[in-house]
């Protein structure tokens, strides 16, 4: 009897990871040597083979705040963009001047901290003003959070520094 119930249990319990193993969208950066400094969303669909479209959070210095840097192939990207985060429109520069230290992306001038919040919380983004156009601007942001705040508790401070910024970020929420 014990058996059929403990193999009972056992698939059950790996379905249900099979159930969420593809709910995974945000990662660590693909860049060499960027795994622990660095996440990334990436389109699910593209346009033609070999396209992609991804959104990537990197802490540049530690204590300084998180960048945005946006990668697809083809020219260099640069210009005023729009992400919107469900409802909520932020506006971002990508501006030629700025060197990425990321392969095939473009770093934003600054990632307002409104824009991180929602990306955190928010279900999907897209991105305005670019050459790729709708569906294949949207990226789900599932599982951003935890993946968002790995990145933001390496690149914080010392412990008294995290403690106290983390304080003060859930007061404005108050």
């Amino acid at each position: 009897m014990r058996f059929p119930l403990l193999s009972l249990l056992t698939g059950c319990m790996s379905l249900a990871g099979v159930a969420t193993s593809d709910a995974t969208s945000w990662t660590s950066a693909k860049f060499p040597g960027e795994q622990n400094r660095a996440v990334q969303g990436c389109a699910d669909d593209a346009q033609n083979p070999g396209d992609w479209f991804c959104i990537v959070i990197r802490c540049d210095r530690p204590g300084s705040p998180l960048s945005l840097y946006v990668s697809a192939p083809g020219p260099d990207i640069h210009g005023d963009i729009k992400l919107t985060v469900d409802e909520q429109s932020f506006s971002v520069s990508l501006p030629a001047s700025l060197k990425s230290p990321l392969p095939l992306s473009s770093r934003a001038e600054a990632l307002p901290s409104a824009a991180l919040d929602a990306m955190k919380a928010g279900s999907a983004i897209s991105v305005q003003g670019l050459h790729v156009q709708a569906p294949y601007n949207r990226i789900s942001l599932e599982n951003s959070r935890k993946a968002i705040e790995r990145v933001e508790w390496t690149c914080e401070g010392p412990y008294p520094v995290r403690f106290w910024r983390r304080i003060t970020r859930r007061l404005r929420f108050l």
